[in-house]
């Protein structure tokens, strides 16, 4: 058992007691490239994660899409690796890969074993800076994505229906765009506008290079000088963090798709973490929503679900990890003899409850344990450590703080709680979005 889960899992126990991680190694180029280690010599294995500071905020109107399109043609081959021989090679050598596109950064990931790391690393510096970017690989993967954006949101009305809300709920914030495009960009799009992406965001000054595992520091340090540390510099640019206006007051939108059920749900743009300024209410909002909607014990469940019978389903989400803002939701899924309406009385009546009234003792420590240990369990696996670390770094939250959010987490109160709720969830700064299903003809 590593030092830092077993410090944690003290945590865990007996709250509060400070968290110490297992030292990470770090290390910047003079081309701007930042290499993070954590060695960990348990099993002869390595996580090699590539981050780029570079997402769905970077995109101008009329491209939304580009930086996911973009992580699909990475696979697409390079001066040295042919189409499909990067994964050929991960497999071969008894590994796995793959990558993810956020609103706010890009990962390219790969499981191996150890002794392969400095393989792996010169090929992913090989993609970054050698990319073929082919127009006929371009125009195959295009149709993938416009075939993946009409299954998974398209023909889903509940995720599309998110869309649509997420896009009325804020004015300014890319959050807005959805990270897969809208349907309309992705057809307009051409190898010329991903050539362009690539010269301006794949540059060295925005990846930071992750290495979790069985593995040296000082031995990787030496082979990323040699394979990412050689890319010529080139300038970065500043990233697009527009402050979202305050509501002015409740939004309501009514979306008519074709559905079985109706359903309800509320976007409020909330704060996202800053450490060392705002560690108490974005620690609390997190809590607040952990008891709302952490597991069949939570409120919306037990109350809402179980007890009032407003709703056959219902959850909350927030995430704190995010750059300038996150969108807070609650949705209520309603069975065919249950209302919007009622199930939106009941939420604003559940949150005003958390508003006025100090949650009791036991809810408190059980969100508060659950929320730890999942971070404790989280350990045991090198890809969620790596995550961990590279979210956090790209984000500007930075990596070397991921244990000062587990202080934050044990040391909110009940008055914490209540105050957090009372500040940021409140109606008048609500988005309030209605599926209607609608009846083919």
């Amino acid at each position: 058992m590593s030092m830092r889960v077993f410090t944690l899992l003290m945590l865990l126990i007996s709250i509060p007691v400070a968290a110490t991680a297992t030292e990470l190694q770090e290390a910047t180029f003079k081309n701007g490239v930042k290499l993070i280690v954590e060695e960990d010599h348990s099993a002869p294995v390595a996580m090699v994660q590539v981050w780029l500071k570079v997402g769905g905020r970077d995109e101008v109107p009329g491209k939304t899409g580009l930086a996911h399109v973009f992580e699909h043609m990475m696979f697409k081959g390079s001066k040295k690796l042919a189409a499909g021989e990067y994964s050929k090679r991960i497999a071969a050598m008894g590994g796995n890969d793959n990558a993810f596109t956020t609103t706010d950064y890009t990962a390219y990931f790969e499981t191996v074993p150890a002794a392969r790391v400095n393989e792996v690393l010169g090929m992913e510096s090989e993609r970054f800076a050698n990319l073929a970017l082919r127009d006929k690989d371009f125009q195959k993967e295009i149709r993938v994505i416009m075939e993946e954006r009409r299954m998974r949101t398209d023909d889903d009305p509940n995720s599309h229906m998110f869309e649509e809300l997420s896009a009325v709920s804020l004015r300014l914030h890319p959050y807005r765009n959805p990270v897969i495009g809208w349907m309309q960009d992705l057809k307009k799009l051409t190898i010329q506008d991903v050539r362009a992406f690539y010269k301006k965001h794949y540059v060295p000054g925005n990846a930071t290079v992750v290495v979790v595992g069985d593995v040296d520091f000082d031995q990787v340090k030496k082979t990323v000088a040699a394979t990412f540390g050689r890319i010529k510099a080139r300038p970065v640019g500043t990233r697009f963090n527009p402050v979202e206006p305050e509501p002015y007051g409740p939004k309501r939108i009514v979306v008519k798709l074709p559905a079985q059920l109706p359903m309800l749900a509320v976007t409020i743009p909330v704060p996202v973490w800053q450490p060392g300024k705002n560690d108490k209410s974005v620690a609390a909002l997190a809590v607040a929503t952990q008891i709302l909607s952490g597991g069949r014990s939570a409120r919306l469940q037990r109350e809402l679900v179980d007890e009032q019978r407003r709703a056959f389903s219902a959850g909350a989400g927030y995430d704190p990890f995010g750059m300038g803002l996150d969108l807070w939701y609650v949705y209520g899924m309603l069975g065919p003899k249950q209302t919007t309406a009622a199930f939106e009385k009941s939420l604003w009546a559940l949150l005003g409850d958390m508003a006025t009234h100090p949650v009791a003792a036991a809810p408190l420590a059980a969100a508060k344990r659950n929320m730890i240990a999942s971070e404790v369990f989280a350990q045991d696996s090198l890809y969620l450590r790596a995550k961990e670390i590279g979210r956090m770094e790209v984000s500007g939250i930075g990596a070397e703080h991921r244990d000062d959010w587990l202080k934050a987490i044990s040391n909110v109160t009940a008055a914490d709680v209540q105050a957090a709720v009372a500040r940021w969830l409140k109606r008048d700064r609500s988005t309030t979005g209605i599926l209607v299903p609608e009846v083919k003809s």
